[in-house]
């Protein structure tokens, strides 16, 4: 259908004539105030009616056609640019009938594109195919013509591998096929969309995930920033927000904005905005795909809020013949896409709150009371969104996290944050409540003395372990501790028996992971006492390395290449000579671990041999347990932890140190600094990295302790740890900080409120002491290493007659000295003066 001009208009109006195909509203709007009269081509069911009479009342021309029918649509394009003398034909909608539009245009000299540019964007498939070419962003891919080719493919391709249907857009059908038995799920996806193909098969790229926004005019492109996207859960990658600009170090900035603009370049792309797809892999970045077209997901008015430039009105002013001018940014901006799980909504909270809240830029709920809510399947199913800005990236987010927190739906009588997850609830807060440590920590417990009421701490121990250390009157040593429970929870779910006595004796506040080996038990516990805590799959994934691995590959956390081992053949098949790193997947303390500069059948059965014989006798209870080992890639670079506390998901304290490690096989740590001093763009870096982290393993409250070492293609995750770290460093970051760290954990896991500094004021360091191995002799210095400037701690952990091993775990070490300083030089400098002035003699 055509709605006429009036008479005469044809002859009386002389601004050049745009025709394009799907402008959404605006584009008309915006094309017409640079002086274009504009056509619009529309498929009435792509959009509601009401939609449609905007454009309608808005565009010079509004044609309706059905996009299905490729010919008809062809036919109607020739036609009405025929008809009203139409210069320049233009299409920024959906990819599914770019083509088409482009080949027209380019058949009646309208084009601003080359129609095989336009393609080799459209086509996920042809642009795999340019970019081999060229040799360009190197991914290994198959087509598969139809869904039955598609399991052969992924087989060749090797798990875990992307499939994406070539001609579906919007993330609608793409899918993680991570093992054999995910055939069930894609069939059942792709019969969701009456899909038969063709099908592109990829391998996995794992890493953050971003988009380059660009504007090409006369084949020239510039670049108008970059964009980080936050993806949902796999294996269905629908993006659930994005941040711009994205906050990342200028180095890998650059390279991404250069590679999409070589790849704009060799397809030929002439006139535009392009919107560009890419993962910074291991091994640099990699072009995932991109279009012919403005981002999605409102990321035009990310931009706009961020630099104040309407990229949109952009186009149409670059059209006019008029330059881009990009602006510096001078804020960040994010959206936020809200995915409530399956039900029927019965209330909605917190609307009111949100709308009024004034760095909120759009608020957009599709939800109302009576409602049935769909799983969120594609990026079409989100439940709505909210922008918001301000003046830093982390502003920015604390930002998204309180309208998060803050808008709520009851689904099915459970209330549910407008993120998708579970409202917690609160624990009892008043001092009758009692906290549950699993694990005994005789350092938390002296950090917290006095500060928490007299006889409010439980503590649950392996009978074996309460045993060995000789803990039956630990009670008599701290004022805070109630009593000891005997309980298994070493790989074991014993602890939940107890569930009903705890609850009987009084109410449960929060429950506490004391020990590396506590982790699962403590969020096991947590979840069925309906406390705040890390979720028992997060803490399982942290506990284990093997599965670790797994959850980061799947969420683009960046690691090393691994392999879990079983014996000394499987290391020499991994390391094909080395260097490797060989650990034990699921002990503590470095025991254990080795690092082979090189590999060859007798190094690989000594390394085997000493870490599937590790020992800890005192840390673990008598019964059988069940140890995993595996294989890594060495990485090179220098060595970080990352100290986080979380809450409902979201990092709400961290702090980066420094890490001295031993040089040899066994990576035994020297001492710590912090907070580290490193640039900027570094800690960028390791933000989004730990952001990635939690949203990986799906932590969501407690406290994380993360090591990574620093390559030169950004921070690679080492392990993490889902309890108070170790070494000292919870004692280094309060005196850094100012906090008491250990009891904010508490009242983070009681549901209670947290208020922790962004920055330090001090530079604490430690340094570990170490003596040659043999009996000890003598140990001097000790008071003159007290007296030193700045010097807080000196603790000898040896006496005469002792014997003192080689270091091959944290265990082996003599004692410790802390001090602090104004910044890291003075702090450094004083360490190692207390460390200079002890001396440990051994014979």
């Amino acid at each position: 259908m055509t709605t006429p001009l009036a008479p005469g208009a044809l002859r009386a109006d002389d601004r050049p004539r745009l025709l394009m195909v799907m402008p959404y509203r605006q584009f008309v709007r915006k094309a017409q105030a640079e002086g274009f009269w504009v056509g619009a081509i529309w498929d009435p069911r792509l959009e509601t009616p009401d939609y449609l009479d905007d454009v309608r009342a808005a565009a010079d021309l509004f044609v309706t056609v059905d996009f299905r029918d490729e010919e008809l649509l062809r036919r109607t394009i020739r036609e009405v640019a025929a008809e009203h003398h139409v210069s320049v034909i233009h299409h920024l909608g959906r990819e599914e009938t770019m083509v088409a539009a482009h080949e027209v245009a380019e058949e009646l000299h309208a084009e601003v594109n080359p129609a095989t540019a336009v393609r080799c964007l459209a086509d996920k498939l042809a642009m795999r195919e340019l970019l081999a070419r060229h040799e360009l962003s190197p991914v290994a891919y198959e087509s598969a013509p139809t869904r039955h080719e598609v399991p052969a493919a992924v087989e060749r391709i090797g798990l875990p591998a992307v499939v994406k249907p070539v001609a579906l857009a919007g993330s609608r059908g793409v899918f993680l096929w991570r093992e054999p038995r995910d055939l069930a799920d894609w069939t059942a996806l792709v019969d969701s969309y009456g899909y038969d193909g063709p099908f592109l098969v990829e391998e996995y790229l794992s890493g953050p995930e971003y988009s380059v926004e660009t504007l090409s005019q006369d084949g020239g492109h510039r670049v108008v920033g970059t964009t980080e996207k936050l993806l949902g859960a796999p294996p269905l990658f629908v993006e659930v927000g994005h941040v711009h600009p994205a906050p990342l170090p200028t180095d890998r900035r650059q390279a991404i904005e250069e590679l999409a603009v070589r790849f704009l370049t060799v397809c030929g792309y002439r006139f535009g905005p392009a919107h560009t797809e890419v993962i910074w892999t291991a091994r640099g970045p990699r072009i995932v795909e991109s279009q012919a077209r403005l981002g999605g997901d409102r990321i035009p008015r990310l931009v706009e809020l961020a630099g104040g430039l309407d990229i949109e009105r952009a186009v149409f002013a670059g059209l006019a013949g008029t330059p881009v001018e990009v602006p510096e940014p001078t804020a960040t901006a994010a959206v936020r896409f809200f995915t409530f799980p399956p039900g029927r909504v019965e209330a909605v909270h917190g609307l009111q709150r949100v709308q009024a809240l004034p760095y909120v830029d759009e608020l957009r709920l599709r939800l109302r009371p009576g409602d049935t809510v769909t799983e969120v399947r594609d990026s079409k199913g989100r439940h709505g969104h909210v922008i918001v800005s301000g003046a830093t990236p982390e502003e920015t987010r604390s930002r998204c996290a309180e309208v998060l927190a803050t808008l709520q739906l009851v689904i099915d009588g459970t209330t549910v944050r407008a993120d998708g997850r579970a409202e917690e609830p609160r624990a009892v807060p008043d001092d009758d409540a009692q906290v549950v440590f699993v694990g005994y920590n005789a350092a938390y417990l002296r950090a917290i003395d006095g500060s928490v009421p007299a006889g409010s701490v439980v503590v649950l121990e392996e009978p074996d372990i309460i045993r060995k250390r000789e803990l039956r009157d630990a009670a008599a040593r701290f004022a805070c501790l109630d009593r000891i429970v005997p309980a298994h929870y070493q790989q074991s779910a014993g602890a939940l028996d107890l569930v009903a006595e705890l609850e009987a004796e009084r109410p449960v506040a929060a429950v506490v992971p004391g020990l590396e080996y506590a982790v699962p038990a403590a969020a096991a516990l947590a979840e069925k006492l309906g406390l705040p805590g890390a979720t028992e799959s997060a803490a399982q994934a942290l506990r284990d390395k093997v599965r670790l691995r797994e959850v980061c590959d799947a969420g683009g956390v960046r690691g090393p290449r691994w392999r879990e081992v079983h014996g000394p053949e499987d290391i020499i098949d991994f390391a094909a000579e080395g260097p490797v790193v060989v650990k034990p997947a699921n002990r503590q303390a470095s025991v254990g671990v080795q690092l082979l500069d090189s590999v060859d059948a007798a190094s690989a059965a000594r390394a085997w041999e000493r870490t599937s014989s590790a020992a800890e006798y005192e840390q673990v209870p008598d019964r059988h347990l069940r140890w995993r080992f595996l294989a890594e890639e060495r990485l090179r670079g220098p060595e970080f932890s990352v100290e986080a506390l979380v809450r409902q998901g979201e990092i709400i304290f961290h702090n980066i140190t420094a890490k001295t490690v031993i040089p040899g096989p066994y990576p035994v740590e020297l001492g710590h600094l912090l907070p580290a001093p490193v640039d900027r763009d570094t800690q960028g870096a390791f933000e989004a990295a730990m952001r990635a982290l939690v949203a990986a393993t799906g932590y969501r409250t407690g406290i994380l302790h993360a090591e990574w070492i620093l390559t030169a293609s950004g921070p690679a995750l080492v392990e993490c740890a889902g309890r108070c770290p170790g070494d000292y460093l919870i004692d280094l970051n309060d005196l850094a900080y100012g906090t008491r760290i250990r009891v904010a954990l508490i009242d983070l896991l009681a549901g209670r409120p947290v208020s922790l500094p962004r920055t330090a004021h001090l530079t604490s360091a430690i340094r570990f002491l170490a003596a040659e191995p043999g009996t000890v002799t003598e140990v001097a210095g000790t008071d003159a290493a007290r007296a030193l400037p700045g010097v807080r701690t000196v603790e000898v952990d040896v006496e005469a007659g002792q014997e003192v091993r080689p270091w091959a775990s944290s265990w082996d070490r003599a004692g410790h000295v802390i001090a602090t300083g104004p910044d890291a030089d003075s702090a450094r400098r004083r360490v190692l003066d207390a460390d200079a002035a002890i001396r440990i003699t051994t014979e």
